[in-house]
C-alpha cells in the first residue's frame, strides 16, 4: 500500500511532511573568501517574504543554519540576533524551524584539526539553546554539526575549504593542513564535539531533539574492474561511520549512545552514486542501471538503526528539477510502503544559491530561482538596491503540488472549492483569470467552467487538469448557441449538477467572470459569490442583449466585487457595498531580462520569428480585435517605413483581411505565455495602440506592466487606466502625430534617461505583482474559507496564516 493509498505515517515531531531548506553554509572557501550563503541570495533581507512563500506552499517546516563562524565573531561573544529574527519570523508564519548549529564554518581561532573544538562548540550550542528555547513552541530540533562525514572528507581530500587545503601525497599545507589519511580522525573529533554539544543543549532545554544529517551514497566497481568490488563496498560503508560513532556502535569510548541517535536526516543528490577508482558518476539522467534506488538506501538506514528518518536534502539543477522531484516522490512512496518511518522530505534549497567557489554562478537548483537586484535601480534608488526577487520554477511548483497530493500533509485541511464561470477559455491568452486562479489553487480546489464548446454527439462534460489544483470543465451540449445562452441552460444545468454531485462538492465559493452564467447558480448553495469584473463586457462587439440585466442581478447577489482597474471601480463602487479595485498586475520576474536563457527553446523560437525583421522593432502582443486602432498601426508603418512593427496575437471578432499589410508590419499570430518575455527582449519599443471607443473605455491592459518588467519604453494611446495608473512611466499620446513623435523619442533615449526610466518602471512593477493581488484576495475570502474549514471539521484554517489575514486591500485615489 502506497502513501497515497493510505499508508500510515508515524507520529512526527515535524509540522509538515513537505519541508524546505535555506542554504546557510558559512565557511571560508578555498579562495579564502568568507561565505554567508543566507545573505548571498537575499534570504536574510527578505525573511518575511520567504516564510510567507513557504507557508503558502504548505511547507510548514524548514531547515535554517545559525552559522557558528558568523555568530561568535570573538571568543566567547555570541551574536544570535539573526537567529532570533529568523525564529520570530517563522513563528509569525506558523512555520517550524529545524536548526543547524554549525554549518561548516568555525570561529577564526577554532580548527577542525585541533581538539579545542570539543570544548568550544558546547559553549556556543548551550547559548543557542538558551536564546531559542522561549521561541520554540514545540520541542526544538537541532543538528549540532551539518554533514560530519562530508565535512571530514572536504577538509581532508579537497580544496573546498580554507585553511584545510589538501596536497598530493598528503602533505600538510602549513595552515594546520590536511592529508588523505586524516579524514577519519576529523570525523572522530567532530563526533566528540557533537556529543558534547548535545549534552550541553539538553542541560539547558531538556526538550531538545537532535537531527543528524549525512549523505546516503552508493558505490560500485567499474564494469571492467570487477576485482574492485570489495573496495567499492568498503567505500560505501564509510557513510555509516558517523551514525555508528554517535550511537556507540563504533568506538563507544568516544561517548556515543543509542539515545543520542535521535532522528536521521538523509541527503541524496544525483551525484551521490559513483564508481570507485574512476570517481565517474552513475548518471541519473541517463538512467544508469547500476544506480541503487533511493528508497532502498532509506531502507538500508532504517534497518541498520531503527530510527525515524527524513530526506533532509534533495534537489537537482535546471530543467531536471521537476523530474527529479517526481522521481524522489515515488521513492518516498516506495519507502513508506516498505514500512520505513519516513517523516518528511526537504526540498533543498527552497531558494536558489550561488556556488561556494564560483560565487557569481547560480545553481538553479531551488524551487525558486533568484533575480539579483537591478543595477539600474540600484544606481537610481540606492535605498532599494538590495531588493532580491524570487521566480518560482513553474514545472517544479506544479510537480510539488502533485507530490503533495500523492503524500498528503498530516491532518491536511479540506480545501474549499472555487467554482469559476468564464467567458474566456483557459487555453486562450494567459491573463488575469489564469494568473489569479493558478495562485489561488494553493488554497482552493479550482473548478473552471468554460462556455459550452461546439460539437456533435450526446451531452458530456469534458474534464482536464490544466494545472495542479485547477480542473477545467468544458461542457459539450450539442446545442448551436453562443456562450452561456439561455438555449444552453436546460442541458448545461444538469450536466454541471451531476458532475458536482459525483465529486461531492457542496457549498463552493462561486466566482463569475461573466454574468451570463448567473442562472447556473440557481440550484447551488454557495459559500460566497465573487464577481471579478475585469472588463465592461456589454461594450464588446457581439455582446448578448441580456448581459446588462444579468450583471445587475449579479451585483445584487455577490458578496465581493473585484474590478480590473480604476475606471471599472468608479463605475461600480456606487452599486455595491464591497467593491475592491484590483488592477491587472504582473509576474515581474517572469519578464525580467536577467532571467532569460539565450539557449532555451523559447529564445530560439523568437529568434526564428524575427529572422527577417530588421531594427528598430516596435512590438505589440495581445488579442487583436475591435479594440486595436488598425488605422494607427497602418499610419505608423507608412510614416516610418524603416521601422518594423511586430503585432503578435490571435485575431478574433474582426476579419483578418482588414488588417493592414505592409512590408514592415509582421503578424506572427498568438504566442505562448512563456515566449512573451523573449518577444519583449527583441523589441526596441513596446506599443499600446488602442482605439479610443466604447470597448476600450474601461480596459486596463495587463501587458503594460509586462512591458515595463521587460525594461522597455512603452508608448500608448490615451487609454484612461493607462494614463491614471502608469502615466508617470508610459508615454501617453493623443493622435497619430504625437504617437509617432513619442516612438521617435523612445528610440532616441540616452543612457542616463534609460536608467532613470527603468528604475521608475521597476519600482512600480514590484508594487503591482499578481502575488500581492492574490494576497489581498485571500484576505477578502478569509472569513468564507474559515467557514468552510469549520464545516469540514478541520482544526486548521484553510488558508495561509500570518500577514495574509490582516492584509488591507489597495485603495484607489
Amino acid at each position: 500500500m502506497t502513501a497515497a493509498d493510505g499508508c500510515m505515517q508515524p507520529a512526527s515531531p515535524f509540522r509538515s511532511f513537505w519541508m524546505g531548506g535555506f542554504e546557510g553554509a558559512d565557511h571560508i572557501n578555498g579562495l579564502q573568501q568568507p561565505l554567508d550563503m543566507a545573505q548571498s541570495n537575499g534570504h536574510i533581507e527578505h525573511l518575511d517574504e520567504d516564510y510567507a512563500t513557504a507557508a503558502a506552499l504548505g511547507i510548514r517546516c524548514v531547515r535554517e543554519s545559525i552559522g557558528w563562524r558568523l555568530a561568535e565573531p570573538e571568543t566567547g561573544r555570541f551574536a544570535l540576533e539573526r537567529a532570533v529574527q529568523v525564529a520570530e519570523t517563522a513563528r509569525r508564519h506558523g512555520v517550524q524551524v529545524l536548526w543547524t548549529v554549525m554549518h561548516y564554518g568555525t570561529p577564526a581561532d577554532v580548527s577542525l584539526f585541533d581538539d579545542s573544538i570539543v570544548q568550544r562548540l558546547p559553549l556556543f550550542a548551550a547559548e543557542v539553546a538558551r536564546v531559542l528555547a522561549p521561541l520554540c513552541d514545540e520541542p526544538p530540533v537541532y543538528t549540532p554539526i551539518n554533514e560530519i562525514g562530508f565535512l571530514a572528507w572536504a577538509v581532508s581530500e579537497t580544496n573546498l575549504m580554507w585553511p584545510y587545503h589538501s596536497h598530493p601525497g598528503g602533505e600538510a599545507d602549513g595552515h594546520g593542513g590536511g592529508s588523505l589519511r586524516s579524514g577519519y580522525e576529523v570525523k572522530r573529533r567532530l563526533v566528540r564535539a557533537a556529543i558534547a554539544a548535545m549534552r550541553a543543549m539538553r542541560a539547558v532545554d531538556p526538550r531538545a531533539r537532535f537531527l543528524h544529517v549525512e549523505p546516503l551514497v552508493h558505490v560500485v566497481a567499474p564494469a571492467d574492474r570487477p576485482e574492485l568490488e570489495p573496495q567499492a563496498r568498503q567505500v560505501a560503508s564509510y557513510q555509516w561511520q558517523v551514525w555508528d560513532l554517535l550511537s556507540g556502535r563504533l568506538e563507544p569510548e568516544l561517548g556515543g549512545e543509542p539515545e543520542l541517535l535521535d532522528l536521521l536526516g538523509a541527503n541524496h543528490y544525483h551525484s551521490g552514486q559513483w564508481e570507485t577508482g574512476t570517481e565517474a558518476r552513475l548518471a541519473w539522467h541517463l538512467r544508469d542501471p547500476r544506480r541503487r534506488e533511493p528508497a532502498l538506501l532509506l531502507q538500508d538506514a532504517w534497518e541498520r538503526y531503527r530510527r525515524p528518518l527524513m530526506i533532509a536534502e534533495t534537489s537537482h539543477v535546471g530543467e531536471g528539477r521537476a523530474e527529479w522531484l517526481q522521481d524522489m516522490t515515488g521513492q518516498a512512496e516506495a519507502a513508506l510502503a516498505a514500512g520505513v518511518p519516513l517523516l518528511g522530505m526537504c526540498l533543498y534549497p527552497l531558494i536558489d544559491r550561488p556556488d561556494w567557489t564560483h560565487t557569481t554562478h547560480w545553481h538553479r537548483s531551488g524551487v525558486f530561482d533568484v533575480l539579483p537586484p537591478s543595477a539600474a535601480a540600484a544606481r537610481a534608488q540606492p535605498r532599494r538596491a538590495h531588493r532580491w526577487h524570487r521566480l518560482g520554477d513553474p514545472a517544479t511548483l506544479a510537480t510539488l503540488v502533485r507530490s503533495q497530493h500523492r503524500i498528503p500533509q498530516p491532518k491536511k485541511a479540506t480545501m474549499p472549492t472555487l467554482l469559476v464561470f468564464s467567458h474566456l477559455r483557459w487555453g486562450f491568452v494567459f491573463q488575469r483569470p489564469q494568473q489569479l486562479l493558478s495562485r489561488l489553487a494553493r488554497d482552493y480546489r479550482v473548478v473552471f467552467v468554460e462556455e459550452p464548446a461546439p460539437g456533435e454527439g450526446p451531452p458530456a462534460m469534458h474534464v482536464r487538469e490544466a494545472l495542479p489544483g485547477v480542473q477545467v470543465l468544458t461542457p459539450c451540449t450539442g446545442i448551436d448557441a453562443p456562450g452561456f445562452h439561455d438555449a444552453q441552460l436546460p442541458v448545461l444545468r444538469p450536466l454541471l449538477e451531476d458532475w458536482l454531485a459525483e465529486e461531492g462538492i457542496e457549498r463552493p465559493v462561486v466566482w463569475f467572470y461573466t454574468p451570463m452564467a448567473l442562472p447556473l447558480m440557481a440550484d447551488l448553495d454557495p459559500l460566497a459569490v465573487v464577481y471579478d469584473c475585469m472588463d465592461e463586457l456589454s461594450a464588446f462587439k457581439g455582446a448578448p442583449v441580456q448581459l446588462r440585466q444579468r450583471e445587475t442581478a449579479l451585483m445584487k447577489t455577490a458578496d465581493l466585487v473585484l474590478t480590473g482597474g480604476p475606471s471599472l471601480y468608479d463605475a461600480r463602487r456606487g452599486q455595491h457595498p464591497s467593491v475592491h479595485c484590483l488592477p491587472s498586475a504582473v509576474d515581474p520576474a517572469h519578464f525580467a531580462p536577467a532571467r532569460l536563457l539565450p539557449g532555451s527553446v523559447e529564445a530560439e523560437a523568437v529568434r526564428g520569428l524575427h529572422a527577417d525583421v530588421g531594427h528598430p522593432r516596435l512590438g505589440f502582443y495581445g488579442v487583436i480585435d475591435e479594440r486595436l486602432d488598425i488605422g494607427l498601426v497602418a499610419a505608423l508603418a507608412d510614416a516610418r517605413p524603416d521601422w518594423h512593427l511586430v503585432m503578435a496575437g490571435p485575431v478574433v471578432k474582426i476579419d483578418p483581411a482588414s488588417l493592414p499589410q505592409r512590408p514592415n508590419i509582421h503578424w506572427p499570430g498568438m504566442q505562448p505565455y512563456a515566449v512573451l518575455p523573449y518577444l519583449v527582449a527583441e523589441w526596441d519599443v513596446c506599443l499600446l495602440p488602442f482605439a479610443l471607443n466604447e470597448s476600450t473605455r474601461f480596459i486596463s491592459p495587463t501587458k503594460t506592466l509586462e512591458y515595463m518588467a521587460g525594461e522597455k519604453p512603452v508608448v500608448s494611446t490615451a487609454v484612461h487606466d493607462v494614463q491614471v495608473l502608469y502615466g508617470e512611466v508610459v508615454r501617453v499620446t493623443h493622435g497619430v502625430a504625437e504617437f509617432i513623435q513619442a516612438c521617435d523619442a523612445a528610440l532616441a533615449e540616452q543612457p542616463a534617461e534609460r536608467e532613470q526610466r527603468i528604475a521608475a518602471q521597476l519600482d512600480m512593477v514590484w508594487r503591482m505583482s499578481w502575488d500581492d493581488t492574490v494576497q489581498e484576495i485571500r484576505s477578502l475570502l478569509a472569513p468564507y474559507a474559515a467557514q468552510a474549514a469549520k464545516a469540514a471539521g478541520s482544526e486548521a484554517a484553510a488558508l495561509p496564516a500570518g500577514r495574509l489575514a490582516a492584509a488591507t486591500p489597495r485603495a484607489v485615489a
